[in-house]
């Protein structure tokens, strides 16, 4: 055996460099033949996307991701047999970003294989080798809702009031989106409308300053509202207003109660404003009992509308002035002469004549009444009646007069200023012609 061994090794060694440098021809002559038939080549597959796996843990830690700056798309260069590019297809190239590998700067290396395919005959290089990540805390908030009618209603109507079944609403997202948000809003379009109105309507987001924000990864606890708008017939009445009580003595109501609204709009149902005319505010409510001044009261024309009726303006707060102007006032006794009292309408042939005698001439008695001021400035002298001869007669059932004196009424036009409480009368001397 040990001269099998040493013979075998004589013949293994007898010409070692000839044999080493066949076999590297060999293998060489191979290498070629080979290349010759099936040789390498290169080759560009564009818009391979790059597949993120374990995403997961991400959002175990309650994050959001995504991606920038296009880094999911990758352009690869693959080089392999010229035979493997004959079965080779983009949709076989996979790569893929592993997040459980993701760098302190938020970025993930890419790796690349191909399906159906000898890894160890390819090779692939990217026109990027990372992914990019946009990392950030996830968090939610309540937000409220605010919304209004669009459109004009159609004349003779009115919005009465506007609801909505969502006050609020919880939205979630990125940090830095959901810190933007605002409020939600929508409207209600009433382009028109005759009857009430409600409509499931889009709610939209809002920043601070009211303009609108997209954001595809916001989400919102619910992304419509029903708005609902009451709208009524309207219709425009006037406003009444009394007092009750007296002034206190030596004072006097000057003129009415006045107000400082003389209309007022007012909305509901057709039905209900039928029924209606005027608002008229209490007597009972603005009382002067006692006043030595001007009386000025402060109302809400709402405590006075019938059920089913209300104010069409809402901004409208319903308040109204009642204003009833008491002043000082006197009465006065003054004493006309006769001279300033005029005759009328003296049955034909008939003479009526003063007295005589002066002492005779009775001055006219005038009791008079009104504001001080007024009553103050009257002048007796420049004061003038009249004596209406045929309506005393007939007052007193005469139908001829006789020769005789009589006192007839005298009448008096001061104005609507002074108030006359009592007249006298003057007395005449009547001639009677006799009869032939």
């Amino acid at each position: 055996m040990k001269g099998f061994f040493g013979w075998l090794k004589k013949k293994i060694l007898h010409n070692l460099g000839l044999k080493i440098a066949s076999i590297f021809l060999a293998f060489v002559i191979w290498f070629v033949v080979a290349q010759v038939g099936d040789p390498k080549d290169t080759r560009s597959f564009s818009n391979i996307q790059v597949r993120l796996v374990n995403t997961q843990l991400l959002e175990d830690q309650n994050k959001y991701y995504a991606i920038i700056d296009g880094t999911d798309s990758v352009r690869v260069d693959v080089t392999a047999p010229t035979s493997v590019f004959q079965t080779l297809r983009a949709s076989d190239i996979i790569a893929e970003a592993d997040v459980s590998k993701l760098t302190d700067i938020n970025t993930i290396a890419i790796t690349y294989y191909a399906l159906n395919a000898n890894p160890e005959a390819m090779s692939f290089e990217g026109d990027h080798d990372v992914v990019k990540l946009d990392v950030e805390n996830m968090t939610s908030k309540w937000i409220r809702v605010n919304y209004k009618t669009v459109g004009t209603v159609a004349e003779g109507y009115v919005i009465s009031s506007t609801t909505s079944d969502q006050t609020s609403i919880n939205i979630s997202g990125p940090e830095s989106a959901v810190n933007q948000v605002y409020s939600a809003y929508a409207e209600l379009n009433v382009e028109g409308a005759t009857n009430n109105s409600s409509a499931n309507v889009e709610l939209h987001l809002m920043d601070r300053e009211g303009t609108r924000l997209y954001f595809s990864n916001v989400e919102m606890s619910t992304d419509h509202v029903l708005l609902s708008a009451e709208i009524l017939a309207t219709k425009e009445v006037p406003i009444t207003v009394s007092y009750t009580g007296t002034p206190a003595d030596g004072y006097m109501v000057v003129g009415k109660a006045e107000k400082d609204v003389d209309t007022v709009v007012l909305a509901g149902t057709t039905a209900n404003l039928s029924l209606i005319s005027k608002v008229t505010v209490s007597a009972d409510r603005v009382d002067i009992s006692g006043a030595t001044d001007t009386k000025t009261v402060s109302l809400n024309l709402k405590d006075f509308l019938p059920s089913g009726v209300r104010l069409a303006d809402p901004d409208n707060s319903g308040r109204i002035t009642v204003t009833v102007n008491v002043k000082p006032s006197r009465d006065r006794t003054l004493e006309i002469a006769p001279q300033n009292i005029a005759l009328a309408n003296v049955p034909e042939g008939v003479q009526i004549s003063l007295p005589e005698e002066e002492a005779d001439r009775l001055p006219v008695t005038l009791h008079v009444y009104g504001l001080r001021e007024v009553i103050n400035a009257l002048r007796a002298a420049s004061i003038t009646g009249t004596a209406d001869v045929s309506a005393w007669m007939q007052a007193n059932g005469i139908t001829k007069l006789q020769n005789g004196t009589a006192d007839i009424p005298v009448t008096f036009s001061l104005g609507s200023d002074v108030t006359i409480l009592e007249s006298g009368t003057i007395r005449v001397n009547i001639t009677v012609p006799e009869e032939e």
